[in-house]
């Protein structure tokens, strides 16, 4: 075997293979979202977290504020 057979082999394997692999790669990019489900899923988790946290935040401290004033009425004698 001389260097240009040699070299001639090496060309046509390369050939191969990205033909192959271009025909393999074909299908999944045809397969491809245009949209991501997991951003969409973090944009509406995002819009709603946006619209109720103001809320939760609210019932929160109000919720803590009502065991802190149990907590005390408690300490009162014949209170309850």
């Amino acid at each position: 075997m001389n260097l240009k057979t040699i070299r001639a082999k090496a060309n046509d394997g390369i050939l191969r293979a990205s033909v192959i692999g271009a025909g393999l790669l074909a299908p999944v990019l045809s397969m491809a979202q245009t949209t991501d489900p997991f951003d969409a899923a973090v944009a509406s988790v995002t819009t709603k977290v946006t619209a109720y946290g103001g809320a939760l935040v609210t019932f929160a401290a109000v919720s803590v504020a009502f065991f802190v004033a149990i907590k005390y009425v408690k300490k009162i004698p014949r209170a309850a």
